[in-house]
């Protein structure tokens, strides 16, 4: 077995976990009922926590908890709390995204494993380096890393964690506002509603799925992804069925031992367990033209047949209730049921829009779901048993390297017939539901009688005893976690700093730039195209260079080196780079500070942004109020590692490519219910996307006191903050439509 390469399942619920350890799974992934990235799914709790870790650690199964959702400053001591709970119930490790709890976690004795999440968006050497200077021991890498990044994150000797399998988010990780600023409910803290995930119309044309990003499907890219460093293989999917969880956990493991060779049956069950138009994603070779799935949003399941009549013409076996879904010209039109089984003409039902000839995909597989669902995993048992006339009976058990004995009741002298070796034997080989399998069984038996019941009570304590020896086996290895860990969690309170009022100022271009820099002092320049030439006029101005998220270290390396200009960061990775360069820089919104002991974590930085996810009224209760609140201007929801440009030209049936490409026009998005938006392209080395609310933010009708507010350039609005910081309220309005963002309203 290639225990170099450990699967990572994910365990949403009891029925996941049960389902990923049973068929293979090295270790799995699991939250409580908060601050955990999925809060959707059924979930753990501190009561059964224990009690599930136990049969993890029972198959040697690791259990990571994760505590991986932004925290607002009242929640921080009861997530600190949470960590507490998981490091005391013998929890393998954690996975984080707050920089101050991953700090806290790093304290605690080892072994446990302390897993930058991948909201974290590292994607390079520069931002393992960060991480792993606040205590991370694994990185979870960004999910549109290409090989290359993952293998610079590798050369900085973190464990490396790469997804190989399920969902993928067309956004950058962590650098998504989407659902929190549309509907007030936060992908950040685990309540994404997936407005990605609907139809969309782009310059007025027709409408399809433009944002919605295929799944991910790993087995041909497994091998690559281990050649460039990745240790840990994570299967994504907590709120997905406990089959999916079971299946995906079984091939993987078993793509690893058979050394990345697999069957065909192996993608086909892959595909009938859940299916968003799986492909193998090319970003990990640097090319992100095919991440878009524009015609099905969902599960689409296999094709086993079409539509004939009421049943499925198919040449592939179908199992009664076995579910479908039917499509016509790649679109979903309705779902089925199989009402028999067999080849040929098999028996259906289908929704009313069926019509013979369309295309008949099965989305649930009745057999292999019985299969996977009764998966057992069993450990390896030798039992040896001793019964002399008089004398105490002997009963041992071994697993491995663990044995247990029991001795506790005397064997009477038989009477009439003796019980025969053989006859003990055939009794203690009856493992029944325990997690065992007796492979071998010695019984030495004189002239003694034991009624079955008996010999069956000595084989279940026995077996019952060994169980217990096992994991406490395993858990010797936390001996440490004995020792008082309260004073190493002890919060500190936060330093206070001062709100200093003042006003940054965004702009987009050198004219608005040469303006802003006569009426701020602190100016963040955000130019689409950023070539050597906007590093030299950022340079020359003393404005504050806004970095892409995305940006490839080593080339804002090269230009910062020659042109030293402050910076806007919006990852770890580049504050990295700019505390190596010793340049000013901004902890910019990418960063998402939720909280005071997060931005500690930036606290050389000339100043950061507030989250855009954080209420007015909660930045007020900071206690570093040194921070910029973004009050006015263009928002942006997602940054986007694909080209919209090139998936447009797909669906009108071009495939060029690239190759001198100079398209700078907005491309202009719209919902089904008529709320617009704009996707803008950045260019460095190479091109990411921001997709902007269509309306932009203005909260300039409600904030009336003096602040550190970030404005972008808009000479009326830019003098409005300006007066307002000095007493005087102008009664400027904004007349163009607008959002409040979620600066009056919390996010979930």
């Amino acid at each position: 077995m290639n225990k170099s390469s450990e699967v990572l399942a994910p365990a949403g619920s009891v029925e996941q976990l049960v389902a990923a350890v049973n068929n293979g799974c090295d270790s799995v992934y699991l939250g409580l009922d908060s601050f955990n990235a999925r809060m959707k799914a059924p979930n753990f709790n501190q009561d059964n926590l224990a009690e599930w870790l136990d049969y993890c650690h029972l198959f040697d199964v690791k259990v990571y908890v994760a505590l991986n959702t932004s925290l607002k400053n009242d929640e921080f001591e009861r997530a600190a709390q949470l960590l507490k709970v998981a490091y005391a119930s013998n929890a393998d490790g954690v996975i984080v995204t707050d920089l101050a709890l991953m700090k806290l976690a790093a304290k605690l004795p080892k072994p446990f494993e302390v897993a930058a999440s991948t909201q974290l968006n590292v994607h390079d050497a520069m931002g393992a380096e960060f991480v792993k200077q606040c205590g991370a021991t694994t990185v979870v890498c960004a999910r549109e890393c290409s090989l290359q990044q993952i293998r610079d994150v590798a050369s900085t000797g973190v464990k490396v964690e790469c997804f190989v399998h399920g969902a993928t988010c067309v956004c950058q990780s962590g650098q998504c506002l989407f659902s929190s600023t549309v509907g007030g409910n936060s992908g950040n803290r685990g309540l994404c509603a997936q407005p990605c995930r609907k139809k969309y119309s782009v310059d007025g044309g027709k409408f399809a799925y433009l944002l919605s990003a295929r799944d991910l499907l790993g087995l041909d890219v497994a091998r690559k992804l281990r050649e460039a460093g990745a240790e840990v293989f994570k299967i994504e999917g907590r709120n997905r069925r406990a089959e999916y969880a079971g299946a995906t956990s079984r091939i993987y493991r078993k793509l690893f031992d058979n050394d990345f060779e697999y069957q065909p049956q192996d993608k086909t069950a892959l595909a009938e367990t859940y299916n968003r138009d799986m492909s193998e994603l090319s970003y990990l070779n640097g090319d992100n033209s095919d991440i878009i799935s524009p015609l099905c949003q969902n599960h689409s399941g296999v094709a086993v047949g079409q539509v004939c009549g009421k049943a499925v013409k198919t040449n592939v076996h179908i199992n009664k209730n076995d579910g479908f879904k039917i499509f016509c010209n790649g679109t979903e039109v309705c779902g089925g049921i199989a009402t028999a089984s067999g080849t040929g003409l098999v028996a259906a039902e289908f929704g009313k829009e069926a019509r013979d000839g369309m295309e008949v995909r099965r989305t649930s597989d009745v057999a292999l779901s019985d299969e996977i669902l009764s998966a057992r995993r069993l450990l390896n048992a030798e039992l040896y048993f001793r019964a002399e006339p008089n004398n105490p009976v002997v009963a041992r058990a071994k697993c491995g390297s663990v044995e247990v004995e029991i001795s506790d009741f005397t064997a009477p002298l038989a009477q009439n017939t003796p019980t025969s070796p053989s006859e003990a034997e055939l009794q203690l080989r009856k493992s029944g539901n325990s997690h065992f399998r007796i492979t071998d069984v010695k019984a030495e038996v004189g002239n003694v009688f034991l009624a079955k019941s008996q010999l069956n009570s000595v084989r279940r304590r026995l077996l019952d005893e060994l169980k217990v020896a096992i994991v406490q086996n395993y858990n010797k290895r936390f001996a440490a976690r004995n020792a008082d860990i309260n004073e190493l969690l002890r919060l500190d309170k936060p330093a206070p700093r001062k709100c200093i009022p003042t006003v940054a100022i965004r702009c987009y271009d050198e004219s608005e730039l040469k303006r802003a820099c006569e009426l701020s002092d602190t100016v963040i320049y955000k130019p689409a195209v950023l070539d050597e030439r906007q590093f030299c006029i950022a340079h020359g101005c003393g404005a504050y260079l806004d970095l892409p998220s995305f940006a490839d270290a080593r080339y804002l390396r090269e230009r910062l080196a020659k042109y030293p200009a402050s910076v806007v960061c919006h990852n770890v990775g580049h504050v990295q780079l700019a505390r190596q360069m010793n340049l000013p820089y901004i902890a910019g919104s990418g960063l998402n500070i939720f909280n005071d002991r997060m931005a500690q974590t930036f606290d050389d930085a000339a100043t950061f942004v507030y989250s855009l996810e954080l209420t007015v009224g909660e930045i007020a209760r900071f206690a570093d109020r040194s921070g910029l609140i973004f009050a006015d201007g263009k928002i942006t929801l997602m940054k986007l590692v694909h080209c919209p440009y090139k998936l447009q030209a797909q669906l009108c049936g071009d495939r060029r490519d690239c190759v001198d490409c100079a398209n700078i026009r907005p491309l202009r998005y719209r919902d089904e219910l008529g709320n617009e938006f704009v996707v803008q392209r950045r260019k460095d080395l190479r091109c990411t996307f921001e997709l902007i609310n269509g309306n932009k933010l203005s909260a300039a009708a409600r904030l009336k006191r003096p602040d550190r507010y970030l404005v972008d350039y808009d000479e009326a609005v830019a003098r409005h903050y300006l007066a307002l910081n000095g007493g005087v309220d102008d009664g400027y309005t904004e007349q163009k439509p607008f959002t409040k963002g979620r600066l009056f309203d919390k996010v979930n």
